[in-house]
């Protein structure tokens, strides 16, 4: 989840995900008692649509579209479940039939279903993860772990051979917001001024509070002029956008940037460097602006 979900809705998926999980032993406790004791057979769900009845067939298949659609492990669960309520149902179509069942059938579910659960808690320590490395404040990412998710994208960028670029982003004259209008209004500033730019961005491009009022964007797969036009829309959208404070006040801001590729074979954090250098020309230069890295 590059751009990750809001604190809020991290901490409740991540619940979810727990009581999923719970439902899921709990569904293959009912299982094995039936297996091992033969109790409750006629109320075990064994239809062909029985996956879809399961609690975790709830959950994974509602209507709603479901935060964690795009990410390759919540898909990856689909098949697993499946084929583990289609062993469920051979083997109690065979006990209603008077059969006991063999031990590559129980072997089979109950390796289906470790893999089940062990594929929802990897995906619930994903979601931790995101919750760990989310700045409270504005949803995005934070300085923890960045390193590393640059280094993934430079080394990516050298397979596919098209540049990535980095962008860090000043708000103008924060310190004069927060002295004139006070913290909270500081706050505001950054939470809707940053919704704002995630808008814009596409849903692999990634944001980190830098710290303070700056904040680092990654464009993958994008070229420093062709960042550059997505980060004049950025400025140009954030300059006419009303601010809206506590008290029904409105406030105009304005921010500064500065843009650099990610540089083959050398440190990420040299990149940041070049983009931060850009970003002080844009300063230099009377702010509001953007500015890319050319070189020495």
């Amino acid at each position: 989840m590059p751009f990750p979900l809001d604190r809020e809705k991290t901490q409740k998926l991540t619940e979810e995900l727990e009581n999923v999980i719970a439902a899921h032993l709990g569904w293959f406790k009912q299982f094995s008692r039936l297996v091992a004791c033969g109790v409750g057979i006629e109320e075990f769900q064994a239809c062909d649509d029985a996956y879809l009845k399961s609690p975790f067939g709830q959950w994974y298949y509602r209507d709603s579209p479901h935060p964690l659609t795009g990410h390759p492990p919540f898909q990856d669960m689909a098949e697993i479940q499946q084929a583990l309520h289609a062993h469920a149902r051979e083997v109690v179509d065979g006990l209603r039939a008077g059969r006991r069942p063999s031990v590559e059938q129980h072997d089979a579910c109950v390796d289906l279903a470790l893999k089940l659960n062990n594929k929802l808690r990897h995906l619930q320590l994903d979601v931790i993860g995101d919750l760990l490395t989310t700045d409270p404040l504005t949803g995005c990412y934070s300085r923890r772990g960045m390193i590393n998710r640059l280094q993934a994208e430079q080394e990516r960028a050298q397979r596919i051979e098209r540049p990535c670029s980095l962008c860090l982003i000043d708000f103008d004259h924060f310190k004069r917001i927060n002295d004139q209008y006070g913290h909270p209004a500081g706050d505001t500033v950054l939470k809707q001024g940053m919704r704002f730019v995630g808008g814009v961005l596409r849903k692999y491009d990634m944001v980190f509070r830098y710290g303070g009022e700056e904040f680092l964007l990654c464009l993958p797969a994008t070229p420093a002029d062709d960042a550059a036009q997505v980060i004049e829309r950025i400025r140009s959208g954030l300059e006419k956008m009303p601010i809206m404070l506590p008290g029904r006040h409105r406030l105009h801001v304005t921010a500064s940037f500065g843009i650099a590729e990610v540089a083959d074979g050398q440190p990420v954090e040299d990149s940041i460097a070049r983009a931060d250098t850009a970003l002080l020309t844009a300063k230099h230069n009377g702010r509001n602006r953007v500015e890319i890295w050319r070189g020495d």
